[in-house]
Parts: C-alpha cells; sequence; structure tokens
C-alpha cells in the first residue's frame, strides 16, 4: 500500500485514538474509544436488551496468526457499537495444532459469551490460501451484508454501524470500502504508517480510462453476499496475493461503481510476515495483467 510515512513517535508521547488503542501505557489497559482508561460513550452491540432489527456477518480468515494480534483483532469487535447482530464466520486455513488451541481458546472466551452474536467457526483440512477461505467464508455467512476483516488487523469502534448505514442508504451500492490507518510494532514503539486516501466513487469506465492496482482496502470492505455470488465469489483456485483486486474489479465491472468512505474505520499493521509484502515486483506485473484482461475481455 502507498501510504505516506509519518514521523515515529513513542506510543506514550501520543493522544490520538490510534495511538491509545494499541498495548499498555503504565501497565495499565488503553480503551480502543480513544483517551487512556476513557468510557464507552455508548453500548456496544452485545449490551442491549432488545433483538436486533438487522443481522450482518463478519468474516476473518486466518492462518497461524500470533496470538497478541488475535486478542487486538477480537477486542475490536467486541467493542463495536451499533443494534444490530453480529455473526463472526471465522476461517482457520488449517493452522498448526498449537496456534488452533489459542484460536479457539480466545474464540470460546471473547466471543462464544456475547449476547446478540453468533460464532460460526471451519477449520479447513488443507492449507487452502486466503481465496478459497474466503470463498468458503462466504458461503457460509447467514446475512446479506457481510463485513471483512484480516485477523492481524483492529477495527475502529463504530467501523460496522458506519459502514452499515452507509450500505443500506445506497441502494446500488454492493461494496464499499473505508480509508485505514497503517501501524507497526518495532523495538517496543507503535508508530503510524500513514492513512490510505481512496476516491469515495469510482465507476468503471472511470477506471477504464486510469486503471489503477488498488482501489479499495480489502480489510475495510462492507458488501452483499448476493452480489459476491452473482459475479462468482472468490475463487477457489487463485493463488495470487491479490484475491481483493480480482474481485473488485469483476464488482466494478459488472455493477458499474464503488463507493468508499472518506475515513480510517480500520487499523491495518504492517509486519514481515505478510503474503502481500513477497515478490512485490512479479505481483506488480500479474496485476497489470489481470487489470487488461479484466478492460479488454
Amino acid at each position: 500500500m502507498n501510504f505516506k510515512r509519518n514521523n515515529k513517535k513513542n506510543v506514550n508521547e501520543r493522544n490520538s485514538l490510534f495511538e491509545n488503542m494499541l498495548g499498555k501505557v503504565y501497565n495499565k489497559p488503553i480503551n480502543i474509544y480513544g483517551d487512556l482508561l476513557e468510557k464507552p460513550k455508548t453500548k456496544c452491540f452485545w449490551e442491549h436488551d432488545n433483538e436486533p432489527s438487522i443481522w450482518v456477518s463478519l468474516l476473518i480468515p486466518s492462518y497461524n496468526t500470533k496470538e497478541e494480534y488475535l486478542i487486538s483483532c477480537i477486542n475490536s469487535i467486541k467493542e463495536q457499537i451499533g443494534t444490530f447482530g453480529l455473526e463472526v464466520v471465522w476461517i482457520n486455513d488449517c493452522s498448526d495444532d498449537i496456534n488452533t488451541k489459542i484460536l479457539l481458546k480466545l474464540l470460546d472466551t471473547m466471543i462464544k459469551p456475547l449476547k446478540n452474536c453468533k460464532l460460526i467457526y471451519e477449520r479447513l483440512d488443507n492449507n487452502s490460501g486466503i481465496s478459497f477461505s474466503l470463498n468458503r467464508g462466504v458461503n457460509l455467512c447467514s446475512n446479506e451484508i457481510i463485513f471483512r476483516l484480516d485477523s492481524d488487523d483492529i477495527m475502529k469502534y463504530d467501523r460496522i454501524i458506519k459502514q452499515l448505514q452507509f450500505i443500506l442508504s445506497k441502494p446500488y451500492c454492493v461494496m464499499c470500502g473505508t480509508n485505514v490507518t497503517s501501524f507497526e510494532y518495532v523495538n517496543g514503539i507503535y508508530s503510524t504508517i500513514g492513512k490510505s486516501n481512496h476516491k469515495p466513487l469510482l465507476t468503471w469506465l472511470e477506471y477504464k480510462n486510469n486503471p489503477k492496482t488498488w482501489i479499495l482496502n480489502h480489510p475495510s470492505l462492507c458488501f452483499k453476499k448476493s452480489a459476491i455470488l452473482k459475479v462468482g465469489n472468490y475463487r477457489e483456485d487463485f493463488k495470487y496475493p491479490f484475491e481483493d483486486l480480482e474481485l473488485e474489479l469483476r464488482v466494478l465491472k459488472i455493477y458499474g461503481l464503488l463507493y468508499n468512505i472518506n475515513e480510517s474505520l480500520v487499523f491495518y499493521r504492517i509486519h514481515n510476515n505478510q503474503i502481500t509484502s513477497k515478490n512485490t515486483d512479479v505481483n506488480d506485473i500479474l496485476k497489470k495483467n489481470l487489470i487488461q484482461h479484466m478492460i479488454t475481455s
């Protein structure tokens, strides 16, 4: 991702939401709502007594994700505000036994007890890749509105409710993303890398005239299941690390529009184990070939 790099600061010196939501300061828990130990300003989705008026699905694939990343990710699920019901669909892409045990324990203790929340968990028999995992996950989702998230990323507390309200207010919107803030943790210091800034609206005609390899942030996507199935879902056999672009292009070509909320609602973790950080030159060539095929076919 092409982010603008900011100057690094020690986490103890920062006051913004992003810096305060990560890790611990002075051995006290940090609340993702903003300031240190700040109380939530409204109820989380699982704290409401009434039955939800709408249910949505949150699709997360994982493969041997570090425990500390999982905890941050799952905590951000728990902190979502709103009156919706949430179905968490977690696809374990055949992680090893140790990491699977860690994941199951976290899901059992942090997700299963929540009211207005359901968990669908599946461990694949073989390590099949993210595109296969997401294909399976979409099929398992019970609801029309599906949110994407990666197991090492973090949601802002109002991510789901804001995207849900947005997609429901736009009759022609079948897929929308948000801007993201990227961050990394190096030598005990949390650092922001930058923020993405995509256009609020992208049409197929505009894209054909000015094609790009990065049009939406994958872990920020919200889409309608019926539309994703109509375009053929994530491809089970797609083995390249840009399954997001491949799907987004099919959606854009068929439906003509992609939307983006001009606000950072997902915090994107940068680390050395990311698939997208490997073989970037080769992947760029493959992406351009894919784009050319999509435009000319």
